[in-house]
């Protein structure tokens, strides 16, 4: 048998276990009992499709239809934020889900979900018209009805939000572009641990890793890499960068950022079967370059495990 035909059998015998494997698990049906309570917890009417077991809700987003003033989309163009349930394999129910966000409700969701106990796995701008809109991607494992309070909570803090805001104000305000460049490296490589360069009084340091993609080594200078860049002055610095992460490791280092109250830009993958997985977090926030130093060295040590008693040990020290 040539490579070719070896290779076209493998994989038809994979697509087939594939769908043996997707018949199989998806016979347990969500029980009716179970669905009157999801609409219950999370507020709203969803849809059981028995042939794949799935039970799935959908939240029209009006606010995310209005390009301009006197103009409006049509909500089926996909402008909606959903949530749908079905039996897991080794709990009783997985979670997927996706919110549509306006600007200003990106951050604070995205904190209350990770708080609540979902995983984050996809940030990205989802709208014609700009940046207006974005899509923050959501997945759970666990019990139906607590998976479904936690996306509830989701759309909760929407809600406050809305309530708390004018249409006006839901574009965040950028960054504000800093006139003169002159920060200070030294502070920055002690805190960070990193030997970072300075061109035309910006900071710059990049830390690499290494992955397989299509069997060959890659690691920094193929963009396999975590970079941070700080502008500005000292005292009043914009700092932005990207973060490159395992999905192991993708929660704990948002929860991270967010904690130090870094904005999230985007979540998004710049390969295809790279192993391992790898995402990559963009960021941005300002403030005084020390203590921005401090946020994202508090994040690079969680994203490595490094534990709170270690960190106060190596500061002492």
């Amino acid at each position: 048998m040539s490579n070719k035909s070896a290779k076209a059998t493998f994989n038809l015998l994979s697509a087939s276990l594939l769908a043996a494997i997707f018949v199989s698990s998806s016979i347990a049906e969500v029980p009716q009992q179970t669905r009157s309570a999801l609409d219950r917890i999370i507020g709203g009417k969803g849809i059981y499709v028995a042939d794949e077991g799935v039970y799935k809700v959908v939240f029209p987003r009006t606010a995310a239809t209005v390009v301009l003033d006197y103009q409006t989309l049509s909500l089926n163009i996909g402008l909606n934020s959903w949530v749908a349930f079905t039996s897991a394999v080794h709990h009783e129910a997985l979670l997927t889900g996706q919110f549509l966000l306006l600007e200003d409700e990106v951050d604070p969701v995205l904190t209350t979900v990770l708080n609540a106990g979902l995983q984050v796995t996809g940030l990205a701008d989802s709208s014609l018209f700009g940046d207006r809109v974005k899509a923050l991607d959501v997945a759970g494992i666990g019990r139906y009805q607590d998976l479904a309070s936690e996306f509830r909570k989701g759309l909760d803090e929407i809600r406050h939000i809305r309530a708390n805001a004018s249409r006006k104000s839901a574009k965040v305000a950028p960054p504000d572009v800093p006139f003169e460049n002159s920060i200070d490296p030294g502070p920055l490589n002690t805190t960070l641990s990193m030997t970072g360069g300075i061109s035309d009084g910006v900071y710059k340091a990049t830390i690499g890793r290494h992955a397989l993609l299509n069997g060959k080594p890659v690691g920094r200078e193929m963009g396999i890499s975590t970079w941070i860049a700080v502008a500005g002055t000292d005292t009043h610095a914009l700092a932005q960068g990207e973060f490159v992460a395992t999905s192991g490791e993708l929660q704990d280092l948002l929860k991270a950022l967010r904690s130090k109250d870094f904005k999230i830009v985007s979540i998004r993958n710049h390969l295809s079967g790279e192993h391992p997985q790898l995402l990559f977090v963009r960021f941005w926030q300002q403030g005084r370059s020390i203590e921005l130093a401090r946020g994202l060295r508090y994040a690079l040590d969680v994203q490595v495990g490094v534990s709170a008693r270690e960190r106060s040990a190596e500061h002492v020290e």
